[in-house]
């Protein structure tokens, strides 16, 4: 295939020029040359890092990963114990996440069947904010010894 302006590089990965130019600014995607006018000429090579960055990213990962993983590449050849280890990484962070949402969506089920139970049996749904606990302060107050006296002041 021949070099591409970077209209056509973007319709054939579907995605806007301005995603292009913007993964040029931030040194991941490289046209080959730019012609007398100053249109941005891309090749075969280009595309491929595009869409090596496109599948990363629709993988979760972020540019900053993208950019580490290419970096990684540059100074030491694709190494693929290197990649098998951020996949690793990335199904740790979301089975973390995973877990984290089980359980928010088991307390907010939780929270549905209460209030449904409460509503049926005739009490009114509150509707307001939950009252904030008292603040505690790591330092305990001295216990109060019946009323507190205020001194008399001598006249």
């Amino acid at each position: 295939m021949s070099d591409m302006q970077i209209g056509e590089l973007a319709r054939r990965f579907a995605v806007a020029p301005s995603k292009i130019r913007f993964l040029e600014d931030q040194g991941l995607v490289q046209p080959v040359r730019r012609t007398q006018a100053g249109y941005r000429e891309y090749d075969e090579s280009s595309a491929e890092a595009l869409s090596m960055i496109l599948q990363a990213q629709s993988l979760g990962f972020t540019l900053d990963e993208i950019k580490g993983a290419l970096a990684e590449t540059k100074s030491h050849g694709l190494r693929r114990d290197y990649l098998i280890g951020q996949i690793a990484r990335k199904l740790s962070e979301l089975d973390r996440h995973i877990a984290q949402t089980q359980e928010l969506r088991a307390r907010l089920v939780c929270a549905s069947k209460e209030l449904k139970t409460r509503m049926k049996n005739g009490a009114k749904c509150d509707t307001g904010p939950a009252a904030m606990p008292p603040v505690r302060t790591s330092k305990p107050r001295p216990a109060q010894r019946g009323p507190r006296r205020i001194p008399a002041i001598a006249g």
